[in-house]
């Protein structure tokens, strides 16, 4: 003897109550979830340029060439940055009063501003929202090996 199973009763006017609940909350997952991997992007992003600016002091530490310094922090940042992003400066570590001797350091530093893209770009214009941006200020630092004649101090 087989049962035959029903599905509780309906009211009428409710048979779509569910598909119209999913087209009011749908969109707003969607925005949650492309703002999210737009965050993920920024995160990539501000490593990428750590790692340039981390790069750009490494060199610092045996060139006296700042133009040199530059370009190979912008190699470094696979295109983010520009070489007007970019300043280098030297610290007096040492006690001399002077900067730019051996054994002072070295400071690459990098502004980039991360403007949200996908999904909190578009879509949050789309609403009239704000697009979201992340100032990001990373800085790297090293010590010189080389004396730099005329170095500029931070």
């Amino acid at each position: 003897m087989t049962t035959k199973v029903s599905s509780p009763p309906r009211a009428k006017g409710q048979h779509g109550q569910a598909l119209i609940e999913l087209a009011f909350v749908l969109p707003v997952i969607f925005v949650f979830l492309l703002v999210l991997v737009d965050f993920g992007i920024a995160i990539d992003r501000r490593e990428v340029l750590q790692h340039a600016v981390r790069e750009g002091a490494r060199r610092a530490a045996v060139t006296t060439d700042t133009t040199n310094i530059i370009d190979t922090t912008v190699d470094q940042s696979q295109g983010i940055l520009a070489p007007a992003d970019i300043s280098v400066c030297y610290v007096n570590t040492n006690g001399d009063g002077t900067v730019g001797n051996a054994g002072d350091g070295v400071r690459v530093s990098a502004i980039f501003t991360y403007e949200f893209t996908a999904g909190g770009g578009e879509l949050l214009s789309a609403w009239n929202v704000p697009v979201p941006s992340i100032d990001m200020t990373p800085h790297g630092e090293a010590r010189l090996e080389l004396s730099v004649p005329g170095a500029t101090s931070c």
